[in-house]
């Protein structure tokens, strides 16, 4: 097995992307296959693409549980009560990212829409996000893209100041990690054309889990204490 499995996972996700996702999504709008099975759709639930979603989120959840309980090894023990809020509040943002995907779970359990919400939800299920114009959400997306691609080389760059903060460290480790940045710039350039919503919300949850993984591989690593 390979040293560092979370490198290969990061490599291989951007080799499925942009060899077999993206062609295949292309194709998907150019020919009108909007509700295909392998990337479902804004309007309707389920596809391998959101499936996987959830999974990817599921198991970033797992990695920051891990990480959480050995948060002091992470960075050092004085960032540790840092580290435990920022994995704690993404904990529960992949929480509500997977409800969201799922719509709570409407059609596993078989409760109804609300009328009300019914009426002004765009995929007439019982979920937040499509609550709002897909307008607003590109703009959201692409702003988020571009964050993505752009934060984890800024501490190298223009941030050297605050390097002594965890999440600089972090963001600049994300960025010497070729495989977690090239899934963190797959996920912010997809992120920037509403054809590829669904798709780059999987990259994104793939970059994430990904992100999180390897940072749990170093944390047998040793670390030298860092001033929060």
């Amino acid at each position: 097995m390979p040293k560092d499995n979370a490198a290969w996972l990061g490599y291989c996700g951007f080799a499925a992307t942009w060899a077999f996702f993206v062609p295949l999504n292309a194709w998907a709008k150019l020919t009108h296959q909007d509700e295909f099975w392998i990337l479902g759709s804004e309007a309707v639930d389920g596809g391998f693409v959101e499936t996987a979603t959830v999974a990817f989120y599921g198991c970033a959840i797992a990695c920051a549980v891990i990480l959480f309980r050995r948060a002091s090894t992470i960075y050092g023990h004085q960032s540790a009560p840092a580290w435990r809020v920022l994995l704690m509040l993404g904990i529960l943002g992949f929480i509500g990212m997977i409800g969201e995907e799922i719509s709570w779970g409407q059609h596993w359990l078989g409760f109804a829409t609300p009328e009300g919400l019914a009426e002004i939800n765009l995929q007439h299920e019982s979920n937040v996000h499509n609550l709002v114009s897909p307008r607003l959400y590109d703009t959201v997306y692409q702003v988020m893209g571009f964050t993505l691609i752009l934060s984890p080389p800024a501490p190298t760059y223009l941030a050297k100041p605050w390097g002594h903060l965890t999440i600089v460290r972090f963001l600049r480790d994300c960025f010497s990690w070729p495989a977690t940045y090239a899934m963190l710039i797959s996920a912010g350039i997809l992120l920037q054309h509403e054809a590829f919503e669904e798709l780059s919300e999987m990259v994104l949850a793939l970059a994430v889990f990904q992100a999180l993984w390897s940072l749990s591989l170093q944390i047998n690593k040793p670390q030298s204490p860092t001033p929060l």
